[in-house]
């Protein structure tokens, strides 16, 4: 798939986006109702691009916060769940020159979620009084706090498998959330793939009335990767350079969108 085919499908979307609620600084969010389709990859990537942070609403394991490197095992408290419960602004851990900023997660985060309403209200005022950008990932599920985060978002950043599968469960996300200040960035694009898929995208962005992103093509060497860092953080090495040329332009349409 190329970026032309992707173009392709934004042009026959003539949604005239207007994102809610208007923010300053503004909080986002990286959703999906399936797992595997790089939800973490982006919010950590969007939220170093963004210098800002990265907040984490999905408890499986294996996540944005164990990768950043923070071990609840090892850790005492849980930050996430003691800043709703107690309704205090959570301090971010700090990532340095080569991580975003985080606002950990939890594994017993889902026992403990607070209602939409709560996260909506409380992450708004969290951005506003650390006056940063925070960049959510949020859990694959249509959850209470997946709810509070996209209602909170000035843009939620879907990212899109184009296979059977995920397609099925892509059209099922936007049956349910269509409403919201979608964007939606072909992921992990394979050099060649089934015209049905290419296809498939633009059915549904013309059907919901939702805008395509730039894509970002499959970079195998990702799910190996043991390095803790933002793969868009300095050195970028010649085998990198590629996906971070194109995360760079995921990261402008996400700042225009709307615009």
């Amino acid at each position: 798939m190329t970026e032309t085919t992707v173009h392709a499908a934004v042009e026959t979307v003539v949604r005239q986006v207007t994102p809610f609620p208007v923010q300053e600084p503004e909080t986002k969010s990286v959703t999906g109702w399936k797992g595997g389709i790089g939800k973490t990859t982006l919010a950590q990537e969007l939220a170093y691009l963004d210098d800002g942070v990265a907040g984490d609403m999905d408890w499986s394991k294996g996540g944005l916060t164990k990768g950043w490197g923070w071990d609840e095992a090892t850790r005492a408290g849980a930050p996430l769940i003691e800043a709703f419960e107690k309704g205090r602004v959570p301090r971010p851990l700090r990532g340095g020159d080569r991580k975003p900023d985080l606002i950990p997660g939890h594994s017993t985060f889902g026992e403990h979620q607070p209602s939409a309403e709560v996260v909506q209200r409380e992450v708004i005022r969290w951005s506003e009084e650390l006056k940063r950008k925070i960049t959510w990932d949020t859990h694959p599920d249509a959850c209470p706090s997946t709810y509070g985060a996209l209602a909170a978002s000035r843009v939620v950043v879907v990212p899109v498998i184009l296979k059977t599968r995920e397609m099925t469960a892509l059209e099922h996300l936007l049956e349910d959330i269509s409403d919201y200040p979608l964007l939606l960035i072909p992921y992990m694009v394979p050099s060649s793939i089934p015209s049905w898929h290419k296809n498939e995208l633009v059915r549904l962005a013309k059907k919901f009335n939702v805008p395509v992103g730039p894509m970002v093509s499959e970079y195998r060497w990702i799910g190996t990767r043991r390095k803790r860092v933002a793969i868009c953080s300095e050195p970028v090495f010649k085998q990198e350079q590629p996906f971070v040329d194109q995360m760079k332009r995921v990261h402008e349409a996400v700042t225009r969108y709307g615009n």
